[in-house]
């Protein structure tokens, strides 16, 4: 196994890089990711990403004995690093001293092969790493079919996306997407719209989920788009007796897509 103890060292660089703008390769740090990561891969003949390699240090090797010999069996490129280079290419205070390099492709809507989709999650430039992450990781649960994110959402391959989805990311297919090309499927799926609004009348138990649908949540500050709004549509909202302004996007997102899949599953007895 090859060992890097230099920050300078090429392979580091080029890590550096990708961490900062990931483009078709991104970078996941810790035991539980990576081994989400292997299991995802072990369970799906398409999966948008491979592991192209995994970094260690020699105290992780000393700590996971068997994981480290388990991704030896499994024939992954790995390279030993020191601790210095995992500090430096590290999100963390401690890094756990394992890295994998991934090349992961973000699909284009024409590429889903997904027919009658149930659930189907639109995030209309979403700006916060953490939020997007999370709304992914509640998507995932709770039963969507596949995330679209419109032009101007934040990279869906950063690092803190990476963790707040908690591997969740792994599972779920997301695609980018323009307002026509997202019109044109509502269209061609016969799909209802659905818009999270603050501000709305009416209230998501007053909405009939049971149908197949799209769901849009909206950016932090400016909500929806007019384009969307354009669209066909129905907007609800999630009841709100507090005296702050509304809920955080990602907490507004789980709490719409439990009640969908709640008012799916009732339909469904």
């Amino acid at each position: 196994m090859k060992w890097i103890n230099s920050t300078e060292n090429p392979l580091i660089k080029t890590i550096l890089k990708i961490k900062k703008n990931p483009v078709d390769r991104t970078l996941i740090e810790g035991l539980n990711l990576i081994k989400t990561a292997i299991e995802a891969l072990s369970i799906q003949k398409d999966a948008p990403f491979y592991i192209e390699q995994i970094l260690v240090t020699e105290e992780f090797i000393r700590k996971e004995k068997s994981f480290f010999y388990l991704i030896n069996r499994k024939n992954y490129p790995i390279v030993g690093i020191s601790e210095k280079i995992a500090e430096k290419i590290s999100d963390t205070i401690t890094p756990q001293g394992i890295f994998g390099v991934l090349s992961f492709q973000i699909r284009n809507l024409k590429d889903i092969n997904i027919n009658n989709p149930e659930i189907v999650v639109i995030l209309d430039k979403i700006q916060d790493p953490g939020n997007l992450g999370t709304i992914i990781r509640a998507s995932e649960a709770l039963g969507a079919n596949f995330i679209i994110l419109t032009l101007g959402t934040c990279n869906p391959l950063l690092t803190k996306v990476l963790r707040a989805s908690a591997g969740s990311i792994f599972y779920i297919p997301i695609v980018r997407a323009d307002y026509i090309e997202i019109e044109k499927f509502i269209v061609r799926n016969n799909l209802n719209l659905i818009i999270a609004e603050p501000k709305s009348e009416k209230f998501i138990f007053d909405v009939d989920f049971s149908k197949p649908l799209v769901v849009v949540f909206g950016n932090e500050s400016k909500g929806v788009s007019g384009d969307l709004r354009k669209i066909p549509h129905i907007s609800c909202r999630i009841p709100h007796i507090g005296q702050s302004e509304s809920l955080n996007v990602a907490i507004s997102a789980a709490i719409f897509l439990y009640e969908i899949l709640r008012s799916k599953i009732k339909k469904s007895i």
